[in-house]
């Protein structure tokens, strides 16, 4: 009568004595530096492979693509009209600003965006990706088809 009672208590014991400093099968990014290569060392270690190489959900635009962008042949006004301040969750236009609803890492060097937008008494949803071209070039593409859509590169604006 007693042994239904004490496999179940067998059991729950051996549940509970699991070796608490057992390792985790989990990757982790490196620690001990902020420099790029770590970040995107990082970024690649925690990516899941797709067809177009590692992407990963993101919930920030990454550091490295923050900042004012104009035309390559801009002149970085703020009255520029290609002019692009890209910051941690939003999107700064000539007359609209984006809010990052959605982020996802495409490799070490691109992310995809979706930004509700709003501009001139309008909403509506934008999709871009954002590739950067040896940290001084933002390359914007359209996503999913967009047929009229002219990419122009952007060059990082100085202080």
């Amino acid at each position: 009568m007693h042994w239904p009672f004490l496999a179940v208590a067998a059991l729950a014991l051996a549940a509970c004595s699991q070796d608490a400093s057992a390792p985790v099968d989990s990757e982790v990014a490196p620690s001990g530096g902020t420099d790029d290569a770590t970040l995107r060392q990082g970024e690649r270690s925690l990516a899941d492979p797709t067809e177009e190489g590692p992407a990963r959900q993101l919930t920030s635009v990454p550091e490295r693509f923050r900042g004012v962008w104009d035309y390559v042949e801009g002149s970085c006004n703020p009255a520029s009209d290609l002019r692009v301040e890209i910051g941690e969750n939003a999107f700064g236009f000539y007359e609209s600003q984006g809010q990052v609803t959605d982020i996802r890492a495409e490799g070490a060097d691109a992310i995809v965006v979706t930004l509700a937008m709003g501009g001139e008494g309008e909403t509506w949803t934008m999709k871009r990706r954002f590739t950067l071209d040896d940290r001084e070039r933002l390359i914007p593409s359209a996503v999913e088809g967009e047929e009229r859509f002219e990419p122009m590169p952007l060059k990082r604006c100085r202080k």
